[in-house]
């Protein structure tokens, strides 16, 4: 990797701008005054000195308040009068030895006079400057802590959607498991081919890698498989089909969002009793909306809504929290049941993919933000 120097400290680029246009500031200001004795040369030298007094003393007040970080308010703001007092002082005897030294027929018992109100002057301007230095100080500090806490928080999100998307493998080896040993003593051959069709699910849901997003091509895929595992073991008791409207196939949805909910419609309409069961996937887009419908026949008990008659409930609550750590209101998902049938329906933005997805997979809840 290229290695780049460090960019110069920000503090110096304010420094050097804020006293350049005080300098500047000073010279507008008496310019019309003195250019009428012809003095404006003069004029320009003694603000620009003026100006380069605050910057040199100013830079000596920041290695002061260094140390005052942190420290309480209350003793930042007595640092900060005392110190302007001092060194507003310093730069009014300052100024006028350099005009003593400059103007040898500089009247110095005339001027001296005016070394109090010069000091309350300068004084007054470095504790606009110490008012501005500790402000920018604490405000850089509260906005480091936000970024810190944003990135805390980001960091636990994408915790807890890496944790919900593995529980999805787990989940499914449960139920898979649980079809080959039923099919094991009764028969061989279709236990063997379910074995062969697992392989070729898992592999494809390697295959995909972390990525918490995928195309809707690519879900449906795992979808399908996930249907070939079940229609092995069920035979003619299931029957199964999916509708996808045209050009949906590239938006982009949460990988195994589809699956858990075809595999509730399963387990579902079996525990019913009603044979062959009928499992309908529907995906339809309606504007900014992609509407995925899955419906099953048979029925849905209100006291097993969750966890269902053979479930451990975690496909529903998985696919609902998933939904809302992805995006918030933004998506939903609801459950009706009607005339012999039970239907989910999920409807979340529909956003295009893009590569961008899969190559940066750890940044998806930014990513989900700015869709």
């Amino acid at each position: 990797m290229e290695h780049r120097p460090a960019p110069a400290p920000a503090f110096w680029k304010l420094q050097l701008g804020g006293w350049g246009l005080y300098a500047l500031l000073l010279i507008i200001t008496f310019y019309p005054a003195i250019n009428a004795d012809g003095g404006a040369l003069h004029l320009v030298v003694a603000k620009a000195h003026r100006a380069l007094y605050g910057l040199a003393l100013t830079s000596v007040m920041r290695l002061l308040y260094r140390p005052l970080f942190p420290s309480t308010f209350r003793r930042q703001t007595l640092w900060a009068m005392v110190t302007s007092a001092a060194f507003g002082a310093l730069w009014a005897v300052l100024g006028e030895l350099w005009a003593v030294w400059l103007y040898p027929t500089y009247d110095w018992q005339r001027h001296q006079m005016s070394l109090p109100r010069l000091s309350l002057e300068y004084g007054v301007t470095l504790l606009g400057w110490s008012g501005l230095y500790f402000g920018i100080k604490h405000a850089r500090a509260w906005q480091e802590e936000r970024e810190r806490a944003l990135r805390a928080d980001t960091l636990a999100q994408e915790a807890r959607l890496a944790s919900l998307r593995h529980q999805m493998h787990p989940h499914f080896l449960f139920n898979a498991l649980t079809s080959v040993r039923a099919l094991i003593g009764e028969d061989p051959a279709r236990a063997r081919r379910m074995v062969t069709e697992m392989a070729d699910f898992l592999r494809f849901s390697l295959q995909k890698g972390d990525a918490p997003q995928v195309p809707l091509e690519e879900e449906l895929a795992m979808v399908r498989s996930y249907l070939s595992i079940e229609s092995v073991r069920f035979e003619e008791k299931l029957d199964a089909s999916l509708s996808v409207e045209p050009g949906t196939e590239q938006l982009t949805v949460p990988a195994f969002l589809i699956q858990p909910l075809v595999d509730n419609a399963v387990k579902h309409g079996l525990a019913a009793g009603v044979l062959p069961v009928r499992v309908r996937v529907r995906v339809t887009r309606v504007k900014d909306v992609l509407r995925i419908q899955v419906d099953n026949t048979g029925t849905w008990a209100p006291a097993t809504r969750e966890l269902g008659p053979q479930g451990t409930g975690t496909g529903l609550r998985n696919v609902r929290e998933r939904l809302s750590h992805l995006y918030g209101e933004r998506a939903k998902l609801e459950t009706s049941e009607t005339d012999g049938w039970v239907h989910i329906v999920v409807e979340l933005p529909a956003m295009e993919w893009t590569p961008i997805l899969a190559e940066e997979s750890h940044d998806a809840p930014a990513r989900l933000a700015r869709g």
